[in-house]
C-alpha cells in the first residue's frame, strides 16, 4: 500500500506450527505493512534474490524460521547467509537493518512481532532512500565481504 513500508516475511511452510499458529497472527497484527511468503526452506534461497527484492519489491525482508526445528534441516545454511547477506547490502545502497532472520519458537509470536515492530520503526525513522556508504570504512575494519568472496 502506498504511505505504508512493505516487508515480506519468508515463512517457513515445513513446520506446522509456523503456519498454523503464527501466520494468522502476524497478518492480522500487521495487514498494511507485512505480505507473507510460505516456503518449504528460506535457506534455498539464492541470498542475492534477496538483495534483487530489496531493490525492486519492498523496503525490508524477515526470515522466519523455527527455532531449532529438525524440520528445517537447512536452518543453519540460512545463518550463515544471513551475514553474508547483511554485510553486501551496503555495496547496492541498502541498510542493513533491511534483512533480518528471525529463528524463533512456533508457539511465540511475540518475538516474531517484536522483530516486525523493530524493523517497522526503523523503516519510519529512515523515510528515504538509503544513502551508499564507503563499505571499506565502515565499523568492522575485517570486512567479513573479503572472507566470503576469497
Amino acid at each position: 500500500m502506498p504511505g505504508y513500508p512493505q516487508i515480506l516475511l519468508f515463512m517457513c511452510s515445513n513446520c506446522k506450527g509456523m503456519i498454523d499458529k503464527l501466520l494468522p497472527e502476524v497478518q492480522l497484527q500487521f495487514s498494511k505493512n507485512l505480505k507473507v511468503l510460505p516456503i518449504s526452506c528460506p535457506s534455498q534461497i539464492d541470498p542475492l534474490a534477496f538483495i534483487k527484492i530489496l531493490k525492486k519489491c519492498c523496503e525490508g525482508i524477515i526470515v522466519a524460521c523455527p527455532k531449532d526445528a529438525c524440520c528445517c534441516p537447512e536452518n543453519k545454511k540460512v545463518i550463515k547467509r544471513r551475514e553474508m547477506v547483511k554485510d553486501i547490502l551496503p555495496v547496492f545502497g541498502l541498510h542493513k537493518e533491511q534483512f533480518q532472520v528471525a529463528s524463533v519458537s512456533p508457539f511465540a509470536e511475540k518475538e516474531l512481532i517484536e522483530i516486525i515492530e523493530q524493523m517497522l520503526t526503523f523503516l519510519k525513522m529512515s523515510g528515504q532512500p538509503f544513502d551508499e556508504y564507503n563499505y571499506v570504512e565502515s565499523q568492522n575494519k575485517s570486512s567479513n565481504l573479503y572472507k566470503w568472496v576469497n
